[in-house]
C-alpha cells in the first residue's frame, strides 16, 4: 500500500519534454504539481521553443522547488532525444514522461505507482486515456483501438507477464499510445538502452517491448490520462509529413527489424506466433515498399524488394502480379 512513509522512501522522477505548446504547457504542469502523490521531482527539458514556453516554466519553477528545467538553445528534432537526456538527469526510482500537450487526474501517479511498489516484478504501469482535441474536450478513448484484438480485456485492471502481453497486443500494434498515461521502472529503460533515438515516430512502441521482455505489465483501465491531439502533437506532425512522394509503412517494418536483433542480442525468446507474426509484417511493408520505389523508377532495388518479399517468410505471388502491371 502507499501510505505517508511510503512517500517518504519512494521518489518519481517526472520529465516534461517541452517544445512549442505554449497553449497547453500551463495546464499540463497544473496537473502534474495537483497530483496527490507528493513525492517526485519535476524535470523540464525544453527544446529550443521559439513560444513563450520558457517563460512559462520559469513561473512554475520559482514556485515549487520540486521543479527544475534545462533549457536547450538548439533543437533537437526529436522527442526521444528528450526522453533520453531527462532519464539520465532523473533521481528517481520510477519514471513519467509527462508530455507537455497532455494533461492527467490527480490520482494518476497514486495509482499508477501501487502496483510497481507491491510487486517488484512489475516494469510498466499504464492506464486508460481520454482523447481530448486543442480545445480540451474530450472526444473519446482509447478502447476503440484495442476492441478488435480483445473487447473486454482493457475493460478492466489486469497485471500479465511481459511477453505475454506482447504476444497477445503489443506485436501487433502500440497498445500503449502515450506515454503519459505510463510509469516505469527507470532500472529497466536503462537496461534496455533508453528510446532509440533513430526512430523519430515509433520509438516508444520499441522501448515498451524492450521493457516487457525483463518483466510483467501493469494495466488501470481508469481514464486517468488525456491525451492531447492537435497539428502540433507528435502524432499531428508525424502525419504532415506524409505525402504522396513518400513511403509509408503499414507494419512498422524498421522497427520490426530493430525488436529482432534486440531479442538475438539479449537471447530472448518469444512465442512462435508472435516471431511468425513479425516476420509477415515486414514481408507486406517490404514489399509494398518496392512496389513504390518501382513505380518511381528504381527498377533493380524495387525488384530485389518484391522478390525478396515473394519468397520469405512464405511463398506468395501478389506483389509479383502488382508489379508487372505497373509495367
Amino acid at each position: 500500500m502507499i501510505n505517508n512513509n511510503t512517500k517518504n522512501k519512494v521518489l518519481v522522477s517526472v520529465i516534461v519534454p517541452s517544445f512549442n505548446h505554449q497553449l497547453y504547457l500551463k495546464e499540463r504542469l497544473i496537473s502534474i504539481v495537483q497530483q496527490s502523490f507528493e513525492a517526485f521531482e519535476c524535470i523540464i527539458l525544453d527544446d529550443a521553443s521559439e513560444d513563450n514556453s520558457v517563460e512559462i516554466i520559469d513561473s512554475f519553477v520559482g514556485e515549487d522547488d520540486r521543479i527544475r528545467s534545462f533549457k536547450y538553445l538548439q533543437n533537437s528534432g526529436n522527442t526521444f532525444v528528450q526522453w533520453n537526456k531527462g532519464v539520465h538527469l532523473a533521481k528517481g526510482e520510477f519514471i513519467w514522461l509527462a508530455e507537455s500537450d497532455d494533461i492527467a487526474d490527480s490520482e494518476l501517479l497514486a495509482k499508477l505507482l501501487k502496483p510497481l511498489i507491491e510487486d517488484q516484478d512489475i516494469v510498466l504501469s499504464y492506464c486508460q486515456s481520454h482523447k481530448m482535441n486543442h480545445q480540451g474536450n474530450v472526444t473519446g478513448s482509447w478502447l476503440d483501438y484495442t476492441a478488435d484484438l480483445d473487447s473486454i480485456q482493457f475493460e478492466e485492471d489486469f497485471v500479465m507477464e511481459g511477453i505475454q502481453f506482447i504476444d497477445k497486443f503489443l506485436i501487433k500494434r502500440n497498445v500503449i499510445p502515450n506515454a503519459s498515461a505510463v510509469l516505469f521502472r527507470k532500472s529497466i529503460f536503462d537496461k534496455v538502452g533508453g528510446a532509440d533515438e533513430m526512430l523519430k515516430t515509433n520509438s516508444d512502441w520499441l522501448t515498451w517491448l524492450k521493457m516487457l521482455c525483463y518483466g510483467k505489465v501493469a494495466y488501470i483501465h481508469n481514464h486517468l490520462n488525456y491525451f492531447r491531439y492537435h497539428s502540433k502533437s507528435v502524432i499531428g506532425l508525424a502525419n504532415s509529413l506524409k505525402s504522396e512522394n513518400q513511403y509509408s509503412p503499414k507494419f512498422d517494418y524498421i522497427l520490426r527489424k530493430n525488436i529482432i536483433q534486440f531479442l538475438k542480442l539479449h537471447s530472448i525468446v518469444l512465442p512462435k506466433r508472435s516471431v511468425e507474426y513479425n516476420k509477415s509484417a515486414i514481408q507486406l511493408d517490404e514489399g509494398n515498399l518496392g512496389l513504390f520505389v518501382l513505380g518511381n523508377g528504381l527498377f533493380l532495388y524495387g525488384w530485389f524488394l518484391i522478390l525478396k518479399s515473394s519468397i520469405y517468410p512464405k511463398l506468395q505471388s501478389g506483389f509479383i502480379k502488382k508489379a508487372l502491371q505497373l509495367l
